[in-house]
Order: C-alpha cells, then structure tokens, then sequence
C-alpha cells in the first residue's frame, strides 16, 4: 500500500499568491492537444464537459496525457447529479469547476459530494485518484480533501448577491466570474461591447472580489488578454482562463493565411 496521489501544484501556487494562467479546451478533444498546452508551459488545463460533447472516455485520455507532462487539470461538470463529481474525481481531476451556483447551499451540497468524511460525504471508490484502491488509508482521505481544488461559477444575479455566503462556505476553493451568462443574467448581453466592460459586470466583479477576500477565497473569469482583462486582473483575481483551443487554432491558421497571402502579393515571381 502506498499514498500515490498527486498534489495539486496549481492550488498551491494559488496559495502562495501566484497569479495561474489557464487554458481551455473546449471542443478538442485529442491527447495533443494537452500535449502542446504543457510544452509552452502552462501549468494546468480547464477541460469543459459543460457545453460540450465530452464524455468520461474522453477525459480519461486528456488526463492520462496530462499527467505524462505532470500539469493539473480542472473540469467543468455539468451542474447535474453527483455521479459527475464522484466519476470525474476518480478519473484523477485535480479539481472541479461547479456551474451556476446561486446560493450558499449549492455551495455546501457541492462540497459534500466531492469531499470525504468529515468535510463531506464523498462515496468510496478505488478510481486513479486513489491508485486504484492502493493508496493508504486513513492518510489518502486527508490528502484527497486536501489536494482537491473546489470552483463554484458565479453567472448569475443571484450568485453575486449570495457570494458573500458563498464564499464563507468551508472546502470551496475559487468563485469564478462568468462574465458572458452573468451579462444575460443582467439583461445587458445585446448591449455592445466585451461582458467586462459593462459597469453592472464590473460592478459584480468587485463584490465577488470583496468577497474572496474577506473569506481568503480566490476569484476567477474567462478573459483574452486585452483590456477587459487588465479591468478584472485589477480587480483582484489570479485564476485566468486566457485562451481556448478553437481560439488558438484559428488565430494561428488564420495568422499564416493572411502572412503568406502577403508574401505572395508583395514577391515578383520569376
């Protein structure tokens, strides 16, 4: 018997103060796609099984190739049953995001499902997370509890107005700012511009932010680099999802189209 489970390097860099960049995939599901997410080196990757057609074969694939380049990753579960906690902690996420929490007892119930006795009621398993039923017990429980990181979404109304509560829940780790839902929430969605932009979203920022502070929680949102992101880094928060997968493939395909139609406007063919 042994304790094999992986400490949740990006929890602890949270921790330490340390601002994490994250990327996302979104709708790409292929092991290099990890793969080139570690090799330019960010330290973890968001995996979203929310909006997307993911299923659990999937994300087994993308961790064990995450785990090959030892970066964390985080799942975006729907908000559903608890088997979506249980299934995808013992695939070994190193953390779950949480979907439209509105109030502190989502929170709590969120918190039960993905933790072990006493901070929940997590069901016994022997997923590879635990090495297959090999790690230690009692000590694998303590270590499980702790490593895992714990994210609520707030995208609606009502979750910026309990996030106080929210964030006063113990296990919770991160509340995490939708800025995109949140606007719709607000009705200001059609309004142009970037969802940060708008005063009522940065408005939301800042008593989420206030929150996590007063708490000692972090905050989190989906920004591309830019200005929107410099309102929320200045804001307070230190979880960053900054670029997704179809992003970077367009950019880049899109970035060599127009470079080599240049090349081939501005050459004197012989």
């Amino acid at each position: 018997m042994a304790n094999n489970y992986r400490k949740n390097r990006t929890k602890s860099a949270l921790l330490s103060g340390e601002t994490i960049k994250v990327p996302e995939i979104n709708r790409v599901f292929d092991p290099t796609v990890v793969e080139t997410i570690a090799s330019v080196g960010y330290q973890c990757v968001w995996i979203d099984m929310e909006h997307s057609h993911a299923d659990f074969k999937d994300l087994s694939t993308l961790i064990l190739a995450a785990r090959t380049w030892e970066i964390d990753v985080f799942v975006r579960i729907p908000h559903g049953p608890y088997n979506q906690v249980i299934k995808t902690l013992e695939l070994g996420a190193s953390g779950l995001i949480w979907p439209h929490c509105k109030s502190k007892e989502e929170a709590e119930a969120f918190v039960e499902m993905a933790k072990y006795h006493p901070e929940g009621m997590r069901g016994m398993g022997g997923g590879r997370d635990s090495f297959f039923g090999k790690s230690e017990k009692p000590a694998y429980f303590n270590i499980a509890n702790e490593n895992v990181l714990l994210g609520v979404m707030i995208e609606d109304k009502e979750g910026v107005e309990a996030s106080d509560d929210i964030a006063s829940v113990d296990g919770i780790d991160l509340l995490f700012v939708g800025p995109g839902d949140l606007s719709q929430s607000y009705g200001v969605h059609r309004d142009p511009g970037d969802p940060i932009s708008k005063p009522v979203i940065l408005e939301a920022f800042e008593k989420v932010g206030a929150s996590c502070k007063k708490h000692g929680k972090f905050m989190g949102t989906a920004v591309d680099p830019g200005e929107s992101m410099s309102m929320a880094v200045s804001r307070g928060t230190t979880w960053l999802n900054c670029c997704h997968d179809v992003t970077a493939i367009t950019t880049g395909y899109e970035s060599a189209m127009q470079q080599t139609n240049h090349i081939i406007e501005n050459t004197n063919l012989l």
